[in-house]
């Protein structure tokens, strides 16, 4: 949830605050309304194009114990197969602290899989206003990313700092708060209402590198009953250029304390890597299953 909210859509800042926040400068900062187009026109699309690439997440659990840090707690590998009908994604587990997993627990994730995929289709075909082709199920998938693009724009509210230098590139800094008049209606709306901080952009790519946050209010999952993080949660995220022109979130790290089922003290601190980011040659509602996506079925990963 995290993921989504931070890294790609904290920086849809509106043209008027850009307008009322250019400080001066040695060096004239870029014209405000195109550096905003820009940006989220780079963030939207590659947010309605997460599910055309598959990609491997590497999870590293520090804290295990809920009464105090243990050290790390394990790293978990997922090859990822993303798609446009969110029960049909498939998250492999293939690697379990430095060692691959056996090709048995391999095949039984795969048979759980096809079971899974099998009572998703007999359920679409029973009903049929829910007889959606790819395409369909790809631009409903948009349409849900838009709509929390859109949310996050008027939830959150930015201020333009400057100009300085991040890892070496020229980038543009702003920093958000969260806008108390904001009434968000989507998930992501709600989760990014609740953070402030500051994002450093790509000023030449106009893309989001890194965004540095802090949670101002507590953050509840379940209504509260799952588990509660406390206020002062922080999380950054770090995008990169995956491919061509293409940048995708390849980092996060979360760390906060809370509330778990109510009583059990909760320590959160871990931190995920995205990597090995491919292009689906194919939109695929099952892209695991789909022979066009690797080649010959005898080449399908292991």
């Amino acid at each position: 949830m995290v993921r989504v909210v931070l890294a790609t859509a904290l920086l849809l800042v509106t043209p008027e605050l850009l307008l009322n926040a250019v400080p001066a400068q040695d060096r004239p900062l870029p014209d405000p309304e195109t550096f905003y187009r820009m940006v989220r026109q780079n963030l939207t699309r590659a947010e309605r194009s997460q599910h055309l690439y598959t990609y491997k997440e590497r999870r590293t659990d520090i804290h295990t114990n809920p009464f105090g840090r243990l050290g790390t707690g394990g790293t978990s590998v997922f090859h990822v197969y993303p798609s446009p009908a969110r029960r049909l994604s498939y998250r492999r587990l293939v690697e379990r602290d430095g060692k691959p997993v056996p090709d048995q627990e391999l095949a039984e994730q795969d048979r759980e899989y096809r079971v899974r995929v099998d009572e998703v289709m007999r359920e679409r075909a029973s009903a049929a206003s829910d007889k959606r082709s790819v395409e369909q199920e790809s631009d409903a998938a948009r349409q849900r990313q838009q709509r929390a693009i859109d949310d996050v724009i008027n939830t959150l509210q930015f201020q333009l700092k400057g100009r300085t230098t991040h890892e070496g590139v020229p980038a543009i800094v702003l920093s958000f708060t969260p806008n108390p008049n904001a009434r968000p209606s989507t998930r992501q709306g709600r989760t990014a209402q609740k953070f402030t901080g500051t994002i450093w952009v790509d000023e030449a790519a106009l893309e989001v590198m890194r965004v540095e946050a802090k949670s101002t209010d507590d953050l509840t999952y379940g209504g509260g009953l799952v588990a509660r993080l406390d206020e002062g949660t922080t999380a950054t995220v770090t995008r990169r250029r995956v491919g061509g022109d293409v940048w995708m979130p390849t980092a996060l790290t979360l760390t906060g304390q809370g509330r778990a089922v109510l009583l059990r003290k909760l320590v959160v601190d871990y931190a995920i890597e995205w990597f090995d980011y491919r292009r689906l040659p194919h939109e695929s509602l099952t892209p695991f299953l789909d022979a066009r996506v690797h080649g010959e079925a005898s080449r399908r990963p292991q």
